[in-house]
């Protein structure tokens, strides 16, 4: 019995799956009518720079989508902003100050579009703070022409974002509040070249404000120091070398991670690299370098760059020397 049921059921399945098919292979026809106008229009929502309108799907089967028309601040000016599939619009990264007008049209699949509803209109409330900037980076860069110490982060979701204050300290536990503010910016990156002073470490918050002056909490502390330069010591520029076992330079005067370069020219050809961290500050330092295949009468360039929080882009670097190699 209990077969006998699954049977009519797959049948009826069948049955049904099949006459959707042949329902689906009928092409329409075009019969040089527009679609009937959308009903029903309103406002489902006004807040936290969105605007959400919705209306009632026309029952023509050949709808292609919805034209959606905005005026702002006058319901006289509408211009079309997007077409959509749905029976719904959320309009977003609005302003608190300006009033929203909308109306909407219905469009076949053979281009022919409806007269236009009834206009709505909305002005939206600004209710919630928004959420703090997320996954804040720092890198301390000694380039030239200034230090600077480079800020980023990714935006929060909300999407009334006015842009970001940067507050920053020389001491760990700070607000941030108007005492440590430092600027604002729109962007989601920031450089701070504002009287950077070497080996000293600074500390970061930031907060971001949307439209309507809402602040959102801060981020946790972030730091990053800029370092000075490590100095070259061996082999010495445009020397030439009949042997080489170590690369010697003095470090820099704070703990660091290390990259020594030797490339085959100025700018690219990297022979070989070490990656190492060291504690010693203001030493000289010794690099094993017995091994490297070295081609005769080659010359080849070498400097050593610094790296703190930042695994890609240098805190500091050398300046850059050349040797050549000679062999017995």
């Amino acid at each position: 019995m209990r077969l006998q049921f699954k049977f009519i059921i797959l049948s009826l399945l069948s049955v049904l799956f099949l006459s959707c098919s042949r329902e689906s292979l009928i092409e329409p026809i075009d019969d040089g009518k527009p679609p009937a106008i959308p009903t029903d229009l309103q406002v489902f929502g006004a807040q936290d720079g969105k605007i959400g309108i919705e209306w009632h799907k026309n029952s023509e089967s050949n709808i292609k989508g919805y034209k959606i028309y905005r005026s702002i601040n006058k319901p006289n000016n509408f211009i079309f902003i997007i077409q959509v599939n749905d029976n719904y619009f959320i309009d977003e990264h609005l302003e608190y100050d300006s009033t929203y007008y909308y109306k909407i049209s219905a469009v076949n699949s053979f281009g022919l579009e409806s007269p236009m509803t009834d206009f709505v209109f909305a002005k939206p409330i600004n209710i919630y703070a928004p959420l703090s900037p997320r996954n804040l980076r720092i890198n301390a860069r000694n380039w030239s022409p200034v230090p600077a110490i480079l800020l980023y982060w990714d935006p929060p979701s909300d999407t009334d974002i006015k842009g970001y204050y940067i507050y920053r300290s020389t001491t760990e536990s700070f607000d941030a509040d108007t005492l440590h503010y430092l600027d604002f910016t729109q962007l989601t990156s920031y450089s701070d070249t504002k009287n950077i002073i070497l080996l000293t470490k600074y500390y970061y918050k930031i907060k971001a404000v949307d439209k309507g002056l809402l602040k959102s909490p801060s981020t946790l502390v972030i730091s990053d120091v800029v370092l000075n330069s490590p100095t070259l010591i061996f082999p010495s520029n445009n020397s030439i070398i009949n042997k080489l076992t170590e690369f010697r330079f003095k470090t820099v005067s704070l703990p660091a991670t290390y990259k020594l370069v030797i490339q085959s020219n100025e700018v690219y050809g990297t022979v070989k690299e070490f990656n190492f961290t060291s504690e010693l500050l203001d030493q000289e330092i010794k690099i094993n370098a017995s091994g490297i295949q070295l081609e005769s009468s080659k010359t080849y360039t070498w400097r050593v760059f610094t790296y703190t929080s930042s695994e890609i882009d240098p805190n500091s670097f050398s300046g850059s020397f050349t040797f050549t190699y000679i062999p017995y």
